[in-house]
């Protein structure tokens, strides 16, 4: 499960810009859903955000307001993603990077989110977006962090694992502040660990670090990514009680979320 995060969400909309908010009937009803699609999102309740970011982007799209399609946007890609409805997240993302009237740190975060969505079956295509993303990115990159778990997440799905050890090293040092990236960066750790076949002690010690955040995060899908690759830890240890432990954390988690162990 990739980790989508968009930070250019402005809830206070007087501090998106420095031109006076004129608060016509459009405007207002506009700003009202973008509102209530980061309240939905807040509650957990995903579908309705999805929603609301769609009346959000149409409402911002009457008043010619790019800023706020930008964010609409972005919201409205995650959203659609975590449905399952990664066709639409593409489609969403596609115009922020063909149409030059976004805001350069827009477009940037969503190359970076294109390339998220689309890496496990599109990889150079990926790359590209990676590449393109931090070309754009002014330092220092906002999104620096994303942009080295996701690298690291590429690196080794390509079998270079001292290029993936390095760049979710790195990913770590950038993610003291941020658990959701800090957890990534562990479980990265973790699978190079595994990979490199004789640190499982480390990979477990990494591992067990991530799943702390991650279940302070409650993110069902992160929790279910450390578990398998704790499943995968405890067979190639061969450690049978640790195997076990993520067996059962695993079938609680899929009886919860209708997921194969």
């Amino acid at each position: 499960m990739n980790r989508v995060w968009v930070f250019l969400f402005c809830v206070v909309f007087t501090a998106c810009g420095t031109a006076p908010v004129v608060t016509s009937p459009a405007r207002m009803a506009a700003e009202r859903s973008h509102r209530m699609a980061l309240q939905a999102i807040q509650d957990g309740r995903v579908q309705s955000a999805e929603g609301e970011w769609q009346q959000a982007l149409r409402g911002y799209q009457a008043i010619d307001d790019w800023r706020g399609q930008g964010m609409a946007r972005l919201g409205l890609a995650q959203a659609s993603q975590r449905l399952g409805r990664s066709f639409q997240a593409e489609q969403t993302l596609l115009p922020m990077l063909q149409d030059g009237y976004f805001l350069p740190e827009q477009q940037v975060q969503a190359a970076l989110q294109l390339a998220q969505l689309i890496w496990r079956q599109d990889l150079p295509r990926a790359q590209q977006l990676l590449a393109q993303a931090r070309l754009n990115c002014a330092a220092p990159c906002f999104v620096a962090v994303q942009m080295d778990n996701l690298a690291a997440q590429i690196a080794l799905e390509q079998g270079d694992v001292s290029t993936a050890a390095q760049l979710a090293a790195q990913a770590l040092d950038l993610a003291a502040e941020r658990p959701a990236e800090h957890a990534f960066a562990l479980r990265l750790l973790a699978e190079v660990a595994l990979r490199q076949g004789r640190w499982f002690d480390d990979a477990e010690r990494a591992l067990m670090q991530a799943i702390d955040l991650d279940r302070q995060s409650a993110e069902p899908m992160w929790l279910l990514d450390d578990y398998r690759l704790l499943l995968s830890i405890a067979k190639r240890k061969g450690d049978v009680a640790l195997e076990k432990k993520a067996q059962a954390h695993l079938a609680s988690l899929c009886a919860a979320i209708e997921c194969s162990p």
